[in-house]
């Protein structure tokens, strides 16, 4: 480690974390498949999975700040010792050998570091307890969630919410490809940081609905922020195949969408306290949510949050028909670039 002492946080991270843990497959493996390959020096020793020619345990980072807390885990930032490289740390509350902890660590290996709209994970390693502990990319300007909080309820403009949409769009593109379906897509778990970037986090109800060997599989859709569920996933023991997966994910994107827009939850009308129940009537038995006619909106925010949130799944756009959106494709990239990037700023 004395080595690294030195070294600024780009060159630690280039060269303790470049390919760590999350990088292709052998050959043998399905080509949408991320997964880790330990060392065999590392065999034997189970508090990290990471191949990294030397052996970094969780003693080797220390603590800076608490980020905060969920209901699957809690959120530390973390430097590693000698450098400046600091990190995100996500200490999960169950045990990795659960399904529950099987589930977001193995969405995580197969997502992989891919794409640049999709927070990055380092490496897991293995709590005491057996708990995972990832080593992610940090987001230093927290969630969008936080963004409309800092704002007083304002939401955001247009320019900066098409920057967001695309933005969102290509990571759900990838994680789609890679047969993972993140389920919890919502401004909480869209995290930002100083340079203007946004990316999908919290991969702790993710379900994979591709197998090894690229077969289709029915995964339960019924888990996630409430809110945030289509109708079809308040049916009892809820589950789809890949379409209704992904089909999942678009209605949520809707949902998020309209949310950053208007400044709070659409769902219901403005101060009404929500509840699981009044939350269901309105998702499974109301109108689908939509941009209220007296707020000023472009016809093509209108017609990409219309596209999302059909009630039936079969009828809601596709992550690539979305891409394809004039909200999306004709935005002025460079300038809502630069609006995204000065609302967050502000917000820190």
């Amino acid at each position: 480690m004395a080595t690294m002492a030195a070294a600024s946080a780009p060159q630690a991270c280039s060269a303790i974390f470049q390919r760590l843990m999350l990088r292709p497959a052998p050959p043998a493996a399905a080509p949408h498949e991320m997964m880790a390959r330990t060392h065999p020096a590392l065999a034997a020793a189970p508090e990290t999975t990471m191949d990294v020619g030397q052996l970094l345990r969780l003693s080797d980072f220390d603590k800076i700040a608490d980020l905060g807390e969920g209901a699957s885990g809690v959120v530390t930032k973390v430097r590693l010792r000698g450098t400046s490289a600091v990190f995100a740390l996500k200490t999960a509350y169950y045990c990795g050998s659960g399904a529950e902890g099987d589930g977001e660590v193995a969405a995580l290996r197969r997502v992989g570091s891919g794409s640049p709209h999709v927070v990055r994970c380092d490496a897991v390693f293995s709590g005491a307890g057996g708990e995972p502990a990832m080593l992610l990319e940090l987001m230093d300007a927290g969630s969008l969630g936080r963004v409309l909080c800092r704002r007083g309820g304002r939401g955001l403009p247009e320019c900066a919410l098409s920057e967001v949409a695309a933005r969102c769009l290509a990571g759900l593109a990838h994680l789609h490809s890679r047969g993972v379906a993140h389920l919890d897509l919502k401004p909480d778990n869209l995290l930002a940081s100083a340079r203007g970037d946004v990316k999908i986090g919290d991969f702790s109800v993710s379900r994979i609905f591709l197998g090894g060997a690229g077969e289709r599989r029915r995964v339960s859709v019924s888990v996630g922020s409430t809110a945030y569920l289509s109708p079809e996933r308040f049916e009892p023991n809820a589950h789809a195949g890949p379409g209704g997966a992904c089909a999942a994910d678009v209605w949520a994107l809707g949902v998020t969408v309209l949310e950053l827009f208007l400044g709070r939850c659409p769902i219901l009308p403005a101060g009404e306290r929500s509840s699981w129940n009044r939350l269901m009537e309105a998702i499974c038995y109301g109108e689908a949510p939509s941009l209220p006619a007296s707020v000023a909106a472009s016809a093509e925010l209108r017609g990409f949050v219309a596209s999302c949130l059909h009630k039936d799944p079969r009828r809601r756009a596709t992550v690539a028909q979305l891409l394809a959106h004039p909200f999306v494709a004709r935005r002025d990239g460079e300038a809502c670039r630069r609006e995204l990037r000065v609302i967050i700023v502000e917000t820190m």
